[in-house]
């Protein structure tokens, strides 16, 4: 449970102050109910649905501003949450697992004047995207891998591989998808809520947001083109098996002609001749040669 006092720096405070002035008030999901609450804000309600799984939720209701961000699971990281509720001059932030902690430390406040509730909600939602281009570079990097060696002929466990970067492509993209629709709500349906500079930051954030989304469709494409890069290679290794069988087959195609021939039950001349076993042997031979060298001329060997 922590209190700051909001103006020009965040100014951490023991106890709630009186209730005319801005506050922050960072608590734990067990102390919303139980530690003071700033003026006009009430604790932000759990989803209905326990199974409701959306990256962003916005809810405005007389004069009051809830709603929350969650990020998409990255690596092994620990979930993160970013759930707020503002009313009045107050803000109020939920800490599940110190992430709001974390927030607070990456926040810069602008120097020289004093900063409103508002503003600082603009601020904080910026925050929740200030690694989202290392995290899409990571992930060019590992197709960009994959691709090589899709190229280099490595195909061992491909298809897991790009499975799981498809996955994370599509986290971030519902993500980002959820969190402009949140960012345009706030702009259109919470203007009477924000101020001016509140509504201008959130301009900018919707901005990046929307160029962050566009970089995910970009990878989207990109991990489509080297699955169908790899389709390709398995396409070309499954017509050289082919394009092999056939050969063979053609090659002993005489020869089993020959051994049908022979094995018909008739007095044929040739089975008498002292020379004529040896005589099919050399002709069977000469026709497998004679195949190989037509083939390796063509360039089908």
């Amino acid at each position: 449970m922590q209190y700051y006092r909001i103006g020009e720096t965040l100014e951490l405070l023991d106890s709630l102050p009186p209730e005319d002035e801005a506050v922050l008030a960072v608590l734990r999901p067990d102390e919303l109910h139980t530690a003071p609450l700033p003026q006009g804000i009430t604790p932000p309600q759990p989803p209905e649905d326990p199974r409701d799984n959306r990256y962003c939720r916005l809810h405005m209701e007389q004069g009051e501003l809830t709603g929350q961000v969650r990020l998409p699971q990255r690596s092994a990281a620990a979930e993160k949450k970013f759930v707020f509720a503002m009313g009045g001059k107050s803000l109020l932030l939920v800490d599940h697992n110190g992430y709001a902690g974390e927030v607070l430390k990456l926040l810069t406040l602008p120097a020289g004047r004093e900063m409103t509730a508002d503003e600082l909600l603009a601020e904080l939602l910026a925050v929740q995207i200030h690694d989202a281009l290392p995290a899409l570079q990571e992930l060019e990097s590992r197709l960009t891998v994959l691709e090589q060696e899709v190229l280099a002929d490595n195909t061992e466990r491909f298809i897991h591989k790009m499975s799981a970067i498809r996955r994370e492509l599509n986290r971030e993209t519902r993500f980002y998808a959820q969190l402009g629709d949140l960012a345009e709500t706030l702009q259109e349906d919470g203007a009477d809520l924000l101020g001016h500079r509140a509504l201008r930051r959130l301009g900018y954030f919707s901005r990046r947001v929307t160029t962050l989304r566009s970089e995910a469709q970009i990878l989207r494409e990109y991990a489509t083109q080297i699955s169908s890069e790899y389709q390709a290679q398995v396409d070309i290794l499954q017509n050289r098996v082919m394009k092999l069988l056939t050969i063979v087959t053609t090659i002993f195609l005489p020869l089993s002609l020959i051994v049908g021939w022979y094995g018909m039950n008739f007095d044929m001349p040739e089975l008498s001749w002292e020379y004529g076993y040896p005589a099919i042997i050399v002709v069977a031979v000469a026709v497998v040669v004679l195949l190989i060298l037509y083939f390796r001329r063509k360039k089908w060997l």
